[in-house]
């Protein structure tokens, strides 16, 4: 004989065992991939045009067989590489238990998030195409995109996309937002790595002409990160393929005569200021105006925070429409919570279903933007 108690005790286990599989249920999985860029083969680096990518895939994707996602693209800073989400690095936690969490709170969608590795011979590509260190803009707007496309169930359209990335990664997402928005509707930088007029001309000219007289690649490895830099941003934005063994130029170097000064080399300098981050929103006004959201964020206590600020007045200034926060932090303390954060946003902004097919049309210049957000954590 079944007494009330019993049945009561019985119904509250299965309650608990059913509460317990479906929290399991919202936890996604991961899947690692190699993906082959075409726009990487024949770099003057070496480096393999086979490339890793981490992807998380939401928990109904393997129970829907018929429901497609939008997709972001998750970009990593520079020294890091496609397990930065998921516990590498600096960023604490895994993106599968943070996104579980964002789930279950109703913050963010179901959505496929992709972060490749664009570690280089150099620790960094800046998600730009060069001649020296091969096509990393094209590999992640062209390569990476159809990839995806063509072997998960993505929405493949730019309404159903987004691109954002943290530090040097967020110099590609703003990047590449702007310059592929027929694949990208949504964009932004968490903690933006800037290429600016200002920081050439004051903070790291000497570190520049130092650069210019390393020789050989030993003397490279032996440098710290951020003189490796560098030779990363050099790579990227003035390659110049006659001059081995690193194939670039520098925008400041020393004079021959003694004693040494540092001087501005100009072809090179010129080549850096195409990729200043606040001269360049105006050549891709329209591109901007586009976007169906655009997420900006930059801790207090971060080096960069000024430049995020100038940033946010230029975007502003040209009447484009955008989240920007600032928080109490440094620049690595807070990405996976930033992402979150970005993650919301273009949650609302993504389309997830599949829209008729139209040109990308500017919406027209805004006269406001979102307002800026500051949020303590």
């Amino acid at each position: 004989m079944i007494t009330k108690k019993r049945t009561t005790l019985y119904l509250l286990t299965l309650y608990l065992l059913i509460a317990g599989l479906s929290a399991i249920a919202q936890e996604g999985q991961i899947v690692r991939e190699t993906v082959h860029s075409p726009s990487l083969e024949g770099n003057l680096l070496g480096d393999s045009p086979d490339r890793q990518v981490t992807i998380y895939l939401p928990p109904s994707y393997d129970a829907e067989p018929d429901r497609r996602y939008p997709v972001v693209y998750l970009l990593h800073g520079y020294t890091g590489n496609n397990e930065l989400w998921t516990g590498g690095s600096y960023i604490s936690g895994d993106i599968r238990i943070s996104m579980k969490n964002w789930l279950n709170t109703g913050r963010v969608k179901e959505m496929i998030l992709v972060v490749p590795n664009s570690y280089n011979k150099f620790r960094g590509s800046f998600y730009t195409n060069s001649v020296v260190t091969g096509n990393w803009a094209d590999f992640i707007a062209k390569d990476l995109v159809e990839y995806m496309d063509s072997h998960y169930r993505t929405l493949p359209q730019r309404e159903s996309r987004a691109v954002i990335g943290h530090s040097m990664g967020g110099y590609g997402g703003m990047t590449l937002g702007m310059l592929y928005p027929e694949e990208f509707g949504c964009m932004g930088g968490i903690a933006v790595a800037y290429v600016s007029e200002e920081e050439y001309m004051r903070d790291v000219n000497e570190s520049y002409a130092f650069a210019s007289t390393i020789e050989n690649w030993s003397q490279f490895y032996s440098l710290d990160w951020g003189n490796q830099l560098m030779f990363a941003m050099a790579a990227a934005f003035a390659p110049n393929p006659e001059r081995p063994p690193f194939y670039c130029d520098f925008p400041f170097i020393y004079t021959g005569a003694e004693p040494k000064k540092i001087v501005k080399n100009q072809e090179a300098y010129d080549k850096f200021l195409e990729n200043d981050t606040l001269r360049v929103p105006e050549k891709h006004l329209a591109a901007l105006l586009s976007m169906r959201a655009i997420y900006i964020d930059c801790g207090t206590d971060d080096y960069l925070i000024e430049r995020s600020r100038k940033l946010h007045e230029k975007l502003g200034g040209l009447g484009i429409d955008h989240v920007y926060k600032e928080f109490s932090g440094d620049h690595t303390c807070c990405v996976m919570t930033s992402t979150g954060d970005a993650l919301e946003v273009f949650s609302e902004a993504m389309a997830f279903e599949m829209l008729p097919k139209v040109s990308v049309q500017p919406k027209g210049k805004l006269t406001t933007t979102w307002g800026e957000m500051k949020r303590q954590r």
